[in-house]
């Protein structure tokens, strides 16, 4: 709530500060209150279209919200504007995997790695994107990695476990 409200007097001072809308959307989205957040996104890329974080923040909350195609429109845009975004790399592959298109994913998720090489998440979701092509081995590689980078990353020992079964290594 303390965040909300100076970033509301950030911008009755100067309602051009593109960055307190932004700040002001990711607070509000968090707090569930996803209309004003997607407003504020969108007045912050209205003063300056070239605002990749912006364009990735809202891509972010429109997923949230189911709306893929949208949330892909500003991922790309945030990469037009940034390429070396490893966040946005990541996020669009997971959109893509959730439509089924392992591939371009697999693109995606190397080239955030590429940026951001301890991408522990990436590391993950290539894993899994690899496991859908049927490359187990590759996968299995993959969540290791993510393992060495953050041991506690639940989804990456589940997906482990669940290759090394596949592989027949249930020991």
């Amino acid at each position: 709530d303390e965040a909300i409200a100076h970033y509301r007097k950030a911008l009755e001072i100067r309602p051009d500060f593109e960055r307190s809308h932004n700040n002001l959307a990711i607070a509000l989205a968090g707090r569930g209150q996803v209309d004003e957040a997607i407003a504020h996104y969108k007045k912050a890329l209205e003063i300056r279209p070239d605002y990749a974080e912006a364009h990735y923040d809202l891509g972010v909350t429109l997923m949230r919200r189911g709306q893929a195609d949208e949330a892909i429109t500003h991922y790309k845009k945030a990469l037009e504007i940034k390429p070396d975004f490893a966040e946005a790399h990541y996020h669009l592959g997971v959109v893509l995997m959730g439509r089924g298109q392992a591939d371009e994913a697999i693109a995606h998720y190397k080239k955030a790695l590429e940026i951001k090489i301890n991408y522990a998440e990436a590391h993950n979701n290539l894993g899994v994107a690899l496991e859908a092509r049927g490359q187990v081995d590759e996968a299995i590689a993959r969540y290791r990695k993510a393992l060495q980078i953050k041991p506690d990353n639940v989804q990456a020992l589940n997906n482990l476990g669940i290759a090394l079964v596949r592989r027949g290594q249930t020991d």
